[in-house]
């Protein structure tokens, strides 16, 4: 009789509906979720999950382009119309504003306001409006002398309307690829993840607010390139999302510190360095080419242009010509000289702190001093709980930050009561809090009792650069979309922050009436400041339950399938250290793994039996948690007699708790060579 070997079966996909209870109470409009037994992702059929995404993000972005087609013609904004309807879109406005309906092209003819590549899109698109037609005056006939005509109204401005068509139709591209990259980096055990995207609510009301979704197709491409190893193309990729929209620098940031734990700096050091190169690549050319303004008045050629003519072009290097300045440095100047903007907490507390009577400071001195006290509370309390060595240290330094707050906080009021807040202090004091909150993630990646996930530290970092940035406009909400469907892809939580984002922009165009009729119409700006602050406090619920996960990885869905980091790349399955490569290595266990959950009897005959190596039953048989991943690493990573025994322990421990046997010290130096193609599961290529 032949011998059955028992080899691992290939992971089945996560099931949403059986897994999250929003998703299973939604199920039930086509007849429910699956059974407990049913195994999902198993029969074949041509609406695969990605073509099923790909319909979702489809009809999203056709309700955003109906939602917001309102504002396509220029002849409706008037009278509160793009606030009234929530269809303003900078897309129609900048236009016209940006001299893209005359003709004129970004940075050499006119100081465009975003990053080049957003200057790029807006050209591209420019060309294909052009075939439209302006707007003229339309003539009725009336009684009277006969001929005598009367002007009736002007003709819709096809121009402005292709613009709007072209952009939509290039965005729809850039959210297809940015939903589909999302799901290949989730892996194919939960693809379904990206439905978080492809479904959002404010992918639908902010796809044609500003160009971002092309920054959030750029992040999530390189995102994937670096689950599949290819840091290369990744540090393309985010240096082209860099110089559309800042934010995708953060993705290199939460690399770094992951690979600085890993001690995989080699991959790092590569995209690093393919990033620095596209960013210069990218902004050398404009550079050169920029015209030099003042104001929106050009005063001078480029320099490329100056050079070729026989001009002084040596006189234009340092960015400056006769008052003016290189088009390229409108971005940076308008960044730098801008106040708070509308949706930022800056903004919040300056209206606050101005608005109201100073006898209300001091009991918001002692919510801040005892919302202090708690954090430092949690904090100890997580110190001593993971970090007992480190607790007095992370104790201390909570307990300064604390005294800090405590301390500042009456200066910081009465000084914004009485004066407000100048730019510069703003820039400073914006700049000093992303500082302290990046630091803040950093040493969590570094420090928590398990290496965390990319998405989860890019979320984090991204969070961070938007509550303590001076500028939150409301599109930036899409930036964490793929992220948050790959670092807690939980729809609860998810569709109450989308709800509030719902109410700030609500609140925010009511206000907008407010203003523009002089209190006749809309909402008092206590309104929209309140929606803010709620919006913020969600998402910091967010980032708590981030952290959280991160601290206990047996709460993260994604690692309670049996995976260590799709998103990860070279960080997937790599040794662990805590605190970088100073630190002291952790053989951290995963959770019990698909694998030995889901071992199921395979014949001769079948294929996945057939595809694994000879050695694998052999590994198999023995390591039956993918606990001792970790612990294998450490014998790979360092080969000593120490590092050995130390594997076998764990691996014996793991053994005796499951009932098996342990394995021999020989048959993990045997398991070595084979290791990473053994260990990785096959279902999960993406």
């Amino acid at each position: 009789m032949t011998r059955m070997a028992t080899t691992p079966a290939l992971p089945t996909r996560s099931s949403p509906a059986q897994n999250d209870p929003v998703v299973a109470g939604a199920s039930e409009l086509i007849g429910g979720p699956p059974g407990r037994h049913a195994v999902v992702g198993t029969t074949r059929t041509w609406w695969s999950p990605l073509r099923v995404l790909m319909l979702f993000v489809v009809i999203t972005c056709v309700l955003g382009y109906a939602q917001k087609s309102g504002c396509r013609d220029t002849r409706n904004w008037t009278d509160e119309y793009q606030y009234t309807r929530m269809c303003y879109s900078d897309v129609v406005a900048l236009y016209s504003q940006e001299g893209l309906v005359d003709g004129k092209i970004p940075y050499l003819d006119y100081p465009t306001e975003y990053p080049p590549l957003i200057g790029a899109a807006m050209q591209l698109v420019s060309s294909f409006a052009g075939l439209g037609s302006a707007p003229v005056a339309v003539f009725r006939t009336e009684g009277g002398p006969p001929g005598a005509q009367v002007f009736d109204h002007y003709s819709m401005d096809t121009r402005s309307a292709l613009f709007y068509d072209f952009t939509a139709l290039l965005f729809l591209i850039a959210a297809c690829v940015a939903v589909a990259c999302t799901a290949m980096t989730a892996g194919q055990r939960r693809v379904w993840d990206a439905a978080l995207l492809a479904l959002a609510p404010m992918l639908a009301l902010h796809l044609l607010t500003n160009w971002d979704i092309l920054a959030v197709a750029f992040a999530a491409g390189g995102l994937l390139a670096w689950s599949r190893r290819a840091p290369r193309l990744a540090g393309i990729l985010f240096g082209l999302g860099i110089v559309t929209k800042l934010y995708p620098v953060f993705f290199l940031v939460g690399l770094a510190a992951l690979c600085l734990r890993a001690g995989r700096l080699r991959p790092l050091v590569r995209s690093v360095l393919y990033a620095a190169g596209t960013v210069v690549g990218v902004l050398l050319p404009v550079w050169l080419t920029a015209g030099y303004f003042n104001g929106t008045d050009k005063v001078s050629d480029g320099i490329w242009s100056t050079f070729w003519g026989g001009g002084n072009w040596t006189a234009l290097l340092d960015g400056e010509y006769a008052g003016g300045h290189n088009g390229l440095q409108r971005f940076f100047e308008l960044n730098s000289e801008r106040g708070a903007d509308w949706d930022s907490l800056a903004f919040a507390l300056s209206w606050a702190a101005g608005k109201y009577d100073t006898r209300w400071f001091a009991p918001a001195h002692l919510v801040v001093m005892l919302l202090g006290l708690a954090a430092v509370g949690a904090l100890a309390a997580v110190a001593l709980r993971n970090w007992p060595w480190r607790a007095p240290r992370i104790i201390g330094a909570a307990a300064v930050c604390w005294l800090l707050v405590a301390i500042a906080t009456p200066l910081l009021l009465t000084a914004v009561h009485k004066h407000g807040i100048p730019v510069g202090t703003l820039n400073a004091v914006t700049a000093v809090a992303l500082i302290l909150a990046v630091a803040g993630v950093i040493a969590l990646a570094l420090l928590a009792p398990r290496r965390p996930r990319v998405p989860q530290v890019v979320l984090l970092l991204v969070i961070a650069f938007l509550l303590t940035n001076k500028v939150f406009s409301p599109q930036y909400t899409i930036w964490l979309l793929p992220l948050v469907a790959l670092a807690r892809p939980r729809w609860r939580l998810f569709l109450l922050w989308q709800a509030c984002e719902i109410w700030v922009l609500f609140t925010r165009f009511m206000h907008f009436i407010f203003n523009d009729t002089s209190g006749a119409d809309g909402i008092d700006r206590g309104w929209f400041v309140g929606a803010v602050v709620l919006r913020d406090l969600v998402l910091c619920v967010l980032a708590a339950f981030v952290v959280s996960e991160i601290l206990r990885p047996e709460r993260d869905v994604v690692r309670a399938d049996g995976l260590d980091d799709p998103a990860g790349g070279v960080l997937d399955g790599a040794p662990d250290v805590r605190g970088g490569r100073l630190g002291a290595r952790t053989l951290l266990p995963l959770r019990r793994g698909a694998w030995a959950d889901s071992a199921a009897p395979s014949g001769p005959e079948d294929p996945a039996g057939a595809a694994r190596p000879a050695e694998a039953a052999d590994v198999a048989g023995s390591i039956t948690s993918v606990h001792a991943v970790h612990a294998v690493h450490a014998v790979h990573d360092a080969p000593s007699a120490r590092s050995v025994l130390s594997a076998e322990s764990v691996l014996s421990t793991e053994s005796v708790q499951s009932g098996l046997a342990a394995p021999s010290v020989q048959s993990v130096r045997r398991a070595l060579p084979r290791l990473p193609s053994i260990l990785r599961p096959r279902g999960d290529a993406g």
